[in-house]
């Protein structure tokens, strides 16, 4: 066993690129009109490290875990963040694609975080390296991960081959405005050629010297992705230490509309890891390629199309369109636009969830083992299978009651402030009618497991998001607050569910106090001409169940140029619309991804936003632009935290868990509460968070214990860990 210490150096350090991309919806209506770091001490000795089984999570009672509150104190005050992206990106934080990512790995191994920006097809993806004085560097064109042909999309990095360096796979997209699905790229002529090397996900090998090298042919072979990916996911889904490849596929941009009853999607695949970075693609054979769409009329009768070749009948889904070469567009799936494995059961394999826009979420037991994998849906058994327009996830104990609860964001309030769509189509503004579909989000609080009649067990989860009380800002509250905007035929929402439309999404502590916060950005249609307004939520948790709105002053409003000089409602010099402090002035977001950017213990966040056309309310018409990065440094504090980075033993002698340590359970007691947390490769739209697990601790000088799960089911205990240090533990032997 091996646990090292390291102190991690302070200093104001940024990152930041800005992605956007041709917008490609363009909605058609607007809502109405309304300190100085300190440095850190020397290192301590190294922590005691005592071998001990794992004490168990608290116990299920009555189909809900026994809780334990966390001391609530007085609210510290908000230390903001600060946008760095202009000064920190040296080689520009604009760029060009409509569904652009955000990757936060540490690709050189060197100890600092780095990142991955995606742009479209003719302009070159970004891998900043961290410079280490507050600055990053592109590096993409050198290290031969720019794939300026690719139209990517999603991205992920992960430990594939277990040397200790994370790989990158890119994700790639349809061309908006070519006509062409998919199957139109699987041909051998000239024009065939040319579409599949805009469309085709990559896979690049890290090379473990700051390069990689393009090894997509070589690790796929004829079944690499040419459906539009959006999402991907890195999990061991059968326990051999080796991490497979969950790719989620949404559509191809020109047919991704749900103005009409035929809404598909693109099924989703599997890359199961051979062991020698080739994979066999399992969707199928896994249970995991997605379930067919579902779409009812006001009786609930099923809205079918008819296959003109074969006589099948397909609900939401017309076969017969097909693109400009004639060949047939889509599968009879969901868009997929977020995909997540985490052990929801708490029985030591990883599950996986998908995000589906204009469809049902997916959840996907993990009944595998060894060399035969296996999963079982089971969303409809757990209730939450409602069709709306989800987008991401994020993952974290928000009620501190020591497990894993779940945000997934949706439309949100908005729609509700005009009448119901009363014509069948496949987003929420129909489906929201009736009692299988919703517009608001889920905040799907883990209760334990509870065993279903012909499933077994399950996930209970209930969504409790109308009744999760979150204080409003008094600068920017959400227009649906104001009961008389709402549509007198809907019901006003209530609680966190009475708030604006996200993307990105993750949970993270902000300000070290040991509770979870949350943040989304996200919003649809071009900036000042939007049917979705949204600049941005950030909401501070008090540990136990409850929020409070902080966007503005924590400065993470998603708008270019914010006055923030004056915070205050009650100061006559407020004035939100010349200060920029509103809805009115949002961008497009879309990924997001936190990470500690410069060593300080405090974690930063990277959001991207989508290019296109911009609402010029002077000219009265549509004006291109490019779509902002923001990098936005966290303030720090007083509080103490401990960052935590796992090794799997597969990176030392090739038993045990993966390098990564991708599905780790970690426990650690400080300040007289328990948090909870686990490593993961992927789940927010697009994008990756940081693989490091941290924690914030208050006050405390000392983390009593830390608990190791690993996926190899070895368990770990290290005690009397000091405060303020980057924590690396390596598994034990068996």
């Amino acid at each position: 066993m091996v646990v090292r210490l390291m102190l991690r150096r302070t200093g104001a350090a940024c990152a930041a690129s800005i992605v956007l991309a041709m917008s490609l919806f363009l909605a058609c209506s607007q809502e109405p009109e309304p300190t100085p770091i300190q440095t850190l001490p020397s290192v301590s000795p190294p922590a005691t490290v005592v071998p001990a089984p794992m004490p168990s999570p608290p116990a299920a009672e009555g189909g809900k875990q026994s809780v334990r509150k966390r001391a609530t104190e007085e609210r510290p005050r908000i230390t903001p963040f600060t946008n760095v992206a202009a000064e920190a990106l040296k080689d520009g934080y604009e760029i060009t694609n409509y569904r652009p990512a955000v990757v936060v790995f540490d690709y050189d191994r060197d100890g600092d975080s780095d990142f991955y920006i995606t742009s479209n097809r003719g302009n070159g993806n970004l891998l900043y390296r961290n410079e280490g004085d507050g600055t990053f560097r592109d590096m993409a064109e050198g290290a031969g991960a720019a794939l300026t042909a690719s139209n990517s999309s999603g991205a992920v990095a992960c430990d594939l081959n277990n040397d200790g360096y994370q790989e990158l796979y890119v994700g790639a997209r349809g061309i908006i405005g070519d006509g062409l699905d998919f199957r139109s790229a699987t041909g051998d002529d000239a024009d065939s050629v040319r579409h599949r090397e805009a469309i085709q996900d990559h896979l690049l090998l890290n090379n473990g010297d700051g390069s990689f090298t393009d090894i997509t042919e070589f690790a796929f072979g004829d079944e690499a992705n040419l459906r539009s990916a959006s999402s991907i996911a890195c999990a061991d889904v059968d326990g051999d230490g080796w991490l497979d490849i969950y790719v989620g596929n949404a559509v191809d941009e020109d047919w991704f509309m749900f103005d009409q009853p035929s809404h598909p999607g693109h099924y989703n695949l599997l890359y199961y890891n051979n062991g020698d970075m080739t994979f066999d693609e399992i969707s199928k054979s896994a249970g995991v390629e997605g379930a067919h769409i579902t779409l009812r009329d006001e009786d609930g009768k099923p809205l079918l199309f008819k296959d003109a070749e074969t006589g099948m009948e397909y609900e939401g889904y017309d076969p017969n369109i097909v693109d400009a070469d004639g060949n047939r567009v889509a599968d009879p799936s969901g868009r997929t636009h977020a995909a997540l494995f985490f052990d929801h059961d708490d029985d030591g394999d990883l599950d996986l969830w998908a995000a589906n826009d204009g469809h049902r979420p997916y959840v996907f037991r993990n009944d595998s083992s060894r060399g035969d994998v296996r999963f079982t849906p089971i969303a409809e058994a757990m209730g939450i299978d409602k069709s709306g327009n989800w987008m991401g996830f994020a993952v974290g104990d928000y009620d501190g009651d020591e497990d894993l609860d779940v945000f997934i964001p949706n439309v949100g309030y908005h729609l509700r402030l005009f009448a119901p769509q009363m014509e069948p189509g496949g987003d929420c503004k129909y489906t929201e009618r009736f009692d299988w579909g919703t517009c608001l989000h889920y905040l799907l609080r883990n209760d334990g497991t509870e065993n279903a009649a012909g499933v077994g067990e399950v996930g209970l989860f209930p969504n409790v998001v109308s009744d999760t009380t979150v204080t409003p800002s008094p600068l920017m509250p959400p227009r649906s607050l104001d009961r008389k905007r709402i549509h007198p035929d809907w019901d006003a929402p209530t609680g966190l569910g009475a708030y604006d439309f996200g993307y990105g999404t993750t949970f993270f502590d902000f300000d070290n106090d040991g509770n979870q916060d949350l943040y989304w950005l996200g919003s649809e249609g071009p900036p000042g001409n939007s049917s979705f307004p949204a600049a941005g939520r950030m909401l501070r948790g008090d540990g136990q169940g409850g929020f409070e709105d902080i966007t503005v002053r924590a400065r993470l409003l998603d708008i270019r140029d914010v006055d923030y000089s004056i915070l205050d409602a009650d100061d006559p010099g407020f004035n939100a619309d010349r200060q920029r402090i509103s809805n009115r002035f949002h961008l497009n977001g879309k990924g997001l991804a936190h990470g500690d950017l410069n060593g300080d213990g405090y974690l930063d966040l990277i959001g991207t936003n989508s290019s296109g056309p911009i609402w010029d309310e002077r000219t009265k018409e549509f004006v291109p632009a490019s779509g902002p990065l923001f990098v936005w440094m966290n303030g720090g504090g007083e509080n103490h935290w401990v960052t935590l980075m796992l090794k799997g033993r597969m990176g030392v002698d090739g038993t045990g868990s993966n390098a990564d340590a991708v599905g780790a359970r970690v426990y650690i007691d400080a300040g007289g509460s328990t948090q909870v947390q686990e490593v993961r490769a992927g789940s927010s739209y697009l994008s990756m968070d940081s693989i490091a697990l941290e924690f914030g601790i208050g006050d405390a000088a000392m983390v009593d214990a830390i608990r190791v799960r690993w996926p190899s089911g070895r368990t770990q205990l290290l005690e009397d860990v000091p405060a303020n240090r980057v924590v690396e533990i390596v598994e034990p032997e068996s």
